[in-house]
């Protein structure tokens, strides 16, 4: 479905935007879902970081989600294999 979404954006369905006050350290981070991709976040914009929440612990750079992030998702999907460490440290 990410896949899917990265070629056609109007796929992704309604956006939501909540803004999340984290008192320690003393700051705020902006928090974006869609409807169509259930547990895909993205923190904080375009230039922020993205999650996903059936990779808990791992956060991912925008150009990290083809090369990375997918294919996480695919290997959790096929096999039930988290990944362990950063795949590459260089985005394609």
């Amino acid at each position: 479905m990410l896949r899917a979404a990265i070629a056609d954006p109007s796929t992704m369905g309604a956006k939501s935007v909540v803004h999340v006050d984290l008192a320690r350290p003393r700051r705020g981070e902006w928090w974006e879902s869609w409807a169509n991709l259930p547990g895909f976040w993205r923190i904080n914009g375009r230039k922020g970081r993205y999650l996903h929440a059936s990779l808990p612990g791992w956060t991912y750079a925008r150009a990290e989600i083809r090369t990375e992030m997918i294919p996480d998702l695919e290997a959790l999907a096929e096999h039930g294999v988290r990944p362990t460490e950063a795949t590459s440290g260089a985005a394609a």
